[in-house]
């Protein structure tokens, strides 16, 4: 539905879009495009949800400013208090878990190596 636009100018992940654009002008454009598209294909928008021209936002687990993504903090806090680990599916969900976090743990092939 969003096409060849996907990561040019919008994120879509499930239910969640995110339209970024330098140019405050053709900013309100593209809305309008990406709104029109999912009016188009009747996916329903509940725009009390909707956050327009903000500098900050959270998307997915990532806290997302200009120019700079990083975890959420609530994140961080699950994987520091992570309850021991019992089994090899408390392992495997632990481990899928920072996996989607890898880009900001440092050295992490290095620190799962051993479980692998």
């Amino acid at each position: 539905m969003l096409g060849e636009h996907l990561n040019k100018f919008v994120i879509a992940y499930l239910n969640n879009n995110i339209i970024y654009l330098d140019n405050k002008r053709e900013y309100k454009k593209y809305i309008e495009w990406v709104l029109q598209r999912l009016y188009d294909e009747e996916i329903p928008i509940t725009i009390e949800k909707c956050e327009f021209h903000i500098m900050k936002t959270d998307f997915i687990g990532f806290i997302i400013k200009l120019r700079h993504i990083s975890m959420d903090l609530k994140k961080i806090k699950a994987i520091v208090n992570w309850q021991d680990l019992k089994n090899v599916t408390g392992l495997r969900l632990f481990l899928g878990f920072c996996n989607y976090y890898r880009r900001f743990i440092a050295k992490w092939l290095d620190r799962i190596e051993p479980f692998i």
